[in-house]
């Protein structure tokens, strides 16, 4: 029965009540909006990075620093190369001796070839004029350094790949075979010697014992034929073997010559790469360095620029002198051809700003009274109300 008290609601009603439905997920909705906010975060600070305005100086700083590291490793590079080709110039002069005459000799040329080569280079992108002997010297140790770099690649491969060991093939010597045949040969002599003795009658033997005798003999033959054949087959072998390893040493041999001529040739163009690594590497250093003086040349000009102040006012020490209405300012950058306000006034104490022979205290002079003022609007003529009035009515008394 269904209940009439209204007080009493019904079961189903209650548990209406008590749902509660999501038109969308919030958990989704709330990682929309965190995977946006980061995606918006992550954007700007991309777009930040990569617009962000950059000097020359800042700009190609790093690339600065790694040609000049690759000079460092270039010219050590070469210096090794060239180590071993002069410590071969003292070859017959004591160690020390020897390893102290290369290093001095290589680092005067080394010192010699970078002093010149930037004197050089310093006249080129400098004065935009090379001295003749600095240019002459910086080619000859160039050329120095490049030709004992590239003997010494040559003799190098000599050090690095060792050269081919000939084994010594194992050899069997014929001891075992001589004790072998010669233990048969000895018994069969020993048992045809007993056999003989055993059968003589006066001196004299059988024919019957005669052909035993005569077999033994063909037998010890036979045994010395195999003797000698086996001796043979050993010496056979022996050679064999000899010759085998002979030519492995060979082949070796040959694999380590064309081993030693392929770093040898790699080696050459690695120590001409090295030198012409190191001249370029100091020539993107002073293209950087003179780009970068240009640079600070420039903002330094901008900087330091007179402020062409036109038709403005002339201010000296004794007398005030207005030649127009407006005070107009030249500055180099966003605020070029701008007019002065309040603002800049306040402002220029934090930005880079100098104005010559302009006082921050006013900005404009009055026409009537000649009192400094710091005009508010582009017409702004008058310090007060009361100059601007009384100069108009003369203007009206006049007409």
């Amino acid at each position: 029965m269904l209940s009439l008290n209204p007080a009493t609601p019904s079961k189903s009603i209650l548990k209406d009540k008590d749902m509660t439905t999501f038109r969308e997920n919030p958990y989704a909705k709330a990682r929309n909006l965190l995977n946006g906010w980061i995606f918006r975060t992550n954007l700007n600070k991309t777009l930040d990075s990569k617009f962000k305005h950059k000097r020359f100086s800042e700009r190609f700083a790093l690339a600065n620093n790694a040609f000049l590291s690759l000079g460092v490793v270039a010219q050590l590079a070469s210096m090794t190369t060239a180590f071993v080709m002069l410590s071969y110039l003292f070859v017959s002069t004591p160690t020390l001796v020897r390893i102290v005459a290369s290093i001095t000799l290589l680092v005067a040329i080394e010192v010699i070839k970078r002093l010149s080569t930037n004197d050089a280079m310093q006249g080129l992108f400098q004065y935009k004029k090379v001295e003749p002997f600095a240019a002459v010297l910086g080619l000859a140790t160039l050329t120095v350094s490049i030709y004992i770099a590239i003997e010494g690649a040559k003799i190098l491969p000599s050090l690095l790949v060792d050269d081919a060991i000939q084994e010594q093939p194992k050899q069997v010597e014929p001891d075992a075979i001589n004790e072998d045949y010669d233990g048969r040969i000895a018994a069969l002599t020993l048992e045809r010697d007993t056999y003989r003795e055993n059968r003589l009658w006066r001196g004299r033997l059988r024919s019957e014992d005669a052909a035993i005798i005569e077999q033994y003999n063909e037998d010890i033959q036979v045994v010395q034929a195999q003797k000698d054949a086996a001796l043979v087959e050993l010496k056979t072998e022996n050679k064999a073997a000899r010759d085998q390893a002979f030519q492995v040493f060979q082949e070796r041999s040959d694999a380590v010559k064309v081993e030693r001529a392929d770093l040898g040739r790699q080696l050459v163009t690695a120590a001409i790469g090295f030198e012409v690594l190191f001249v370029l590497s100091m020539c993107f250093s002073w293209w950087y360095y003179t780009e970068c003086e240009k640079e600070r040349q420039d903002l330094k000009e901008n900087i330091e620029q007179p402020i062409n102040t036109g038709s403005t006012s002339k201010v000296s020490t004794e007398t005030l002198e207005v030649n127009s209405n407006t005070l107009e300012v030249e500055v180099v950058g966003a605020r070029a051809n701008k007019k002065i306000g309040f603002k800049d006034y306040e402002e220029q104490d934090k930005a880079p700003l100098e104005v010559e022979k302009v006082k921050k205290d006013y900005t404009r002079i009055c026409v009537r009274c000649s009192t400094p003022f710091v005009h508010k609007t582009h017409n702004h003529k008058y310090c007060t109300r009361a100059c601007m009035l009384a100069n108009r009515e003369e203007r009206v008394g006049k007409k």
